[in-house]
């Protein structure tokens, strides 16, 4: 196994506990990074999948792990023609669409602190966590164009109940389908 293989599935294994730190519920890996298809079905995209009997069918987001050696956000500004973190993001929208589910991308690079990620939203949810968050730690990074997004960092996350996220989520998608 190549290390940038091991460095993946051990980013994986950490996200998983991040998760399971904010919901209170176990996660897991999916098999083959989020490539495995079970039965033909869509439910497995992305990189980890909640674990728990009852919640794991009700989890909303299709998340995706990233861990590379640095993230070049500055190509987002410039205009490049390949920008990793674009690719990460329609990457995560693919399979959310496909899978029925809510994007969320976690990226970090070598040398972040343990346990800190750079997560990337939509703006449909960050504007769900905005009103309630009354104090952001650390900086928002809002992009523009085909696929808006929010970058945040995760220990804001952490500060926001899970469940009321869940509830919101719900309600949210409750009334988009009502459309």
């Amino acid at each position: 196994m190549s290390n940038g293989k091991k460095k993946g599935n051990k980013a994986e294994r950490e996200l998983c506990k991040w998760f399971q730190q904010w919901t209170g519920f176990p996660f897991t890996r999916v098999p083959a990074s989020g490539g495995l298809r079970w039965k033909n079905t869509n439910a497995t995209a992305g990189d980890i999948i909640c674990d728990d009997e009852r919640h794991t069918r009700r989890f909303q987001f299709s998340v995706e792990s990233k861990s590379y050696k640095d993230i070049n956000f500055e190509h987002l500004i410039l205009g490049n023609k390949k920008v990793k973190v674009l690719e990460f993001w329609q990457q995560t929208n693919d399979d959310a669409k496909r899978s029925g589910k809510v994007p969320i991308l976690f990226m970090r690079y070598n040398g972040m602190t343990k346990n800190t990620y750079f997560v990337v939203l939509t703006y449909q949810v960050y504007k769900l966590l905005f009103p309630t968050l009354i104090k952001f730690d650390y900086n928002v990074f809002k992009v523009s164009g085909p696929n808006p997004m929010v970058i945040m960092n995760s220990n804001d996350l952490l500060k926001f109940d899970y469940i009321k996220l869940h509830k919101s989520l719900k309600l949210a998608r409750l009334d988009e389908k009502k459309k």
